[in-house]
């Protein structure tokens, strides 16, 4: 598109950006040995999460609102979804799409709890 994630929100709108989303990840279909690390709210539209399960193994790395609102602070100007909230609003914010897209998330092949985990012991994780 030649636009960022933050352009393509303002400029052309939410379904817009989860269309052009959903296309991307649809043009993976049939490659072999990939790691695709999708943004939160992939799995929730377009049957994402299905069309994840059938065509390979979808995973879930739960953590706990406050712990993605202290990774998410740092770089919330480059959200669209969040760079206007006030850091108090945030964590509200968070815990809200976590509630909202339990639903989408559980239905993973596997679910992780990553909180507490050495960061470097994730990716050795996966490939089990």
């Amino acid at each position: 598109q030649g636009k960022s994630a933050a352009e393509i929100f303002a400029q052309d709108g939410e379904d817009h950006f989860r269309d052009l989303e959903t296309e991307m990840l649809r043009s993976f279909a049939g490659k072999k040995n990939m790691i695709i690390a999708t943004g939160g709210g992939t799995p929730c539209f377009n049957d994402n999460i299905s069309w994840m399960n059938n065509k390979g193994i979808s995973i879930y790395l739960r953590s706990a609102a406050e712990k993605i609102f202290e990774r998410l602070v740092k770089e919330k100007e480059k959200r669209p979804l969040v760079k206007h909230l006030k850091d108090e609003e945030l964590l509200f914010y968070i815990t809200e799409k976590i509630r909202e897209r339990d639903f989408f998330y559980n239905q993973a092949k596997l679910v992780i709890d990553v909180d507490g985990l050495n960061k470097n012991y994730i990716p050795d994780l996966l490939l089990i």
